[in-house]
């Protein structure tokens, strides 16, 4: 579930972008940073003045990287990083960035997001590229052919992946891909007693007009809102 953070210095931007008043939504909250990678975002919450952040990576090896950069910088009263949600934690603010394309269970996943979600709490839920969008594959590093997934057969892919990518991966699901389409996404939302409080659909080359129609599916290309439990 490790999200896609870099060490770029502008790690709330694309948040602070999609989702309104997202820095005031940090100010002295209980935030939960779902995915965290190497822990850049988490240090950049605690800088804008969450009160305390919780890490969650599936990655033990991030997760050292991470611990390492707040004993670093002085921040470990603030921050921690662990593998999973504790039972008895409760955030104000739950941070999903650039992951949620990855979850094989979504339903499961956003089942503890909401459970770990106080009472007027809000879920972020940020990620590109859904699955039908021109490049949904995440493929890029070997195709740059758009919508290569809906050309050529799984098998097809994977194969020629295979020449690029050691991990022995033969399905999309063996590489980390859900296949997160718009309909899965809104489905599980749907189901998970959570409402939404804002969505936002950015389609391909601004074509944003697109999302209206039969053909959103090909031209969404980014996913955000934000949710509340209902």
């Amino acid at each position: 579930m490790s999200g896609v953070h870099y060490q770029s210095g502008k790690e709330l931007d694309r948040l602070c972008e999609v989702f309104p008043d997202f820095s005031r939504e940090l100010r002295d909250k209980v935030v939960i940073d779902f995915g965290c990678g190497l822990g850049y975002q988490s240090v950049a919450f605690a800088r804008a003045g969450a009160r305390q952040v919780i890490g969650v990576d599936i990655s033990e090896d991030g997760l050292r990287v991470a611990r390492q950069r707040i004993r670093d910088q002085g921040l470990e009263e603030k921050i921690r990083f662990v593998a999973r949600i504790p039972d008895d934690l409760k955030a104000d603010v739950i941070v999903s960035q650039n992951s949620f394309e990855h979850f094989l269970e979504p339903a499961e996943i956003l089942g503890e997001l909401r459970r770990a979600l106080a009472p007027g709490g809000h879920i972020f839920v940020t990620f590109a590229p859904p699955w039908y969008a021109p490049w949904g594959a995440h493929m890029t590093h070997f195709c740059k052919l758009p919508w290569v997934q809906l050309l050529f057969s799984e098998r097809t892919i994977m194969e020629a992946r295979s020449l690029f990518r050691a991990d022995g991966a033969q399905t999309y699901h063996d590489s980390g891909l859900a296949q997160m389409s718009l309909a899965k996404f809104e489905n599980v939302v749907a189901a998970s007693g959570l409402r939404y409080a804002f969505k936002r659909y950015d389609c391909s080359r601004g074509l944003d007009w697109v999302q209206g129609t039969p053909l959103r599916e090909l031209f969404v290309n980014r996913v955000s809102c934000t949710l509340m439990l209902s």
